[in-house]
């Protein structure tokens, strides 16, 4: 009996670890190691196979090798913009060009398609949304391959390092819905699309004689490793905002008190106050929409360690 236990737990190993190795095998023309898309809106993965360098491969010097960049994008508008990659060898070893940005190229993605089905169970009915990332590949170099010569003979393999990054616009939308008269203080429910930077919003109102006043506390938060910049890349972390509450008046203020014009500073998180004064005739409840808009430029940057013998 505990030689057949034995049997069981080294097939389920050997079965996990087939799983495995099948799960980091990067195929070309195929995602590499999976992207956060799914929470950004937007990622890549290198493409990998024979003749593709990715993270932690080893280059004989003189083999040739190419890049690949698989991007997915699960945003339901098509995205375009800039993929740039280049390596820390100085150029007159050959390689990837590192002067300016290195070597850039356009790509333009599909938007994710997304369908929205009805499913029943045994607690009712729900609709469940699927969503199929759109995707693009692009490919270095444009013409010729990629290699290495002239580098000094060492007896370990020469520690160097690859940089890929993507640059595009993002402009997000969140929208929610205000309800007055409703005194008291709660959250906001938002809907919004994944992107670098998230919303939240919560609601305060007050009554005043013959109207209420609505306080909004908007936070901003930036939940990915991606620098954000103005929309025309000028500036770095800055962001375009807007809110509105159609029809009634909404004024927005930093948390100084500085009114917000539209340019805004955003590092990490920050914290946004609006209100607005709503008249009603009578108590009758009324839902007004609230939109909050960020428009900004995104860059992703990630860099690859990879190891040249000579």
């Amino acid at each position: 009996m505990g030689i057949r236990k034995y049997f069981v737990a080294g097939a389920l190993l050997l079965m996990l670890v087939l799983v495995s190795a099948q799960q980091g095998c990067d195929m070309p023309g195929m995602g590499g190691q999976g992207t956060q898309a799914k929470k950004y809106g937007l990622d890549y993965s290198l493409i990998g196979g024979v003749d593709y360098l990715s993270g932690g491969g080893i280059l004989q010097q003189g083999e040739s090798f190419y890049i690949g960049v698989h991007l997915e994008n699960y945003d339901s508008k098509s995205r375009n913009g800039e993929v740039c990659i280049m390596d820390n060898v100085a150029d007159t070893y050959g390689g990837i060009s590192s002067q300016d940005k290195g070597e850039c190229k356009f790509f333009n993605i599909p938007a994710a398609d997304i369908v929205k089905k009805e499913t029943s169970s045994l607690f009712g009915k729900k609709i469940e949304e699927q969503v199929t990332p759109g995707t693009a590949d692009v490919y270095f170099p444009s013409s010729g391959i990629y290699s290495y010569s002239g580098l000094p003979v060492s007896q370990q393999p020469w520690s160097q390092k690859f940089y890929v990054s993507v640059n595009y616009r993002q402009s997000s939308q969140a929208t929610g819905t205000v309800s007055v008269p409703m005194p008291g203080y709660e959250s906001i429910t938002l809907t919004q699309e994944p992107a670098p930077v998230v919303m939240s919003a919560t609601k305060s109102i007050h009554r005043l004689q013959d109207s209420y006043k609505v306080d909004l506390e908007i936070a901003l938060k930036k939940q990915s490793s991606a620098r954000i910049f103005s929309a025309d890349f000028t500036q770095e972390n800055e962001t375009y905002f807007a809110a509105h509450l159609a029809p009634q008046p909404l004024q927005c203020y930093l948390t100084s008190g500085e009114p917000i014009t539209g340019k805004l500073s955003l590092q990490n998180e920050r914290l946004i106050k609006c209100s607005s004064i709503v008249y009603l005739s009578g108590e009758a409840q009324q839902a007004y929409p609230l939109v909050i808009a960020l428009d900004y430029g995104v860059s992703v940057e990630k860099q690859y360690p990879f190891g040249i013998k000579t």
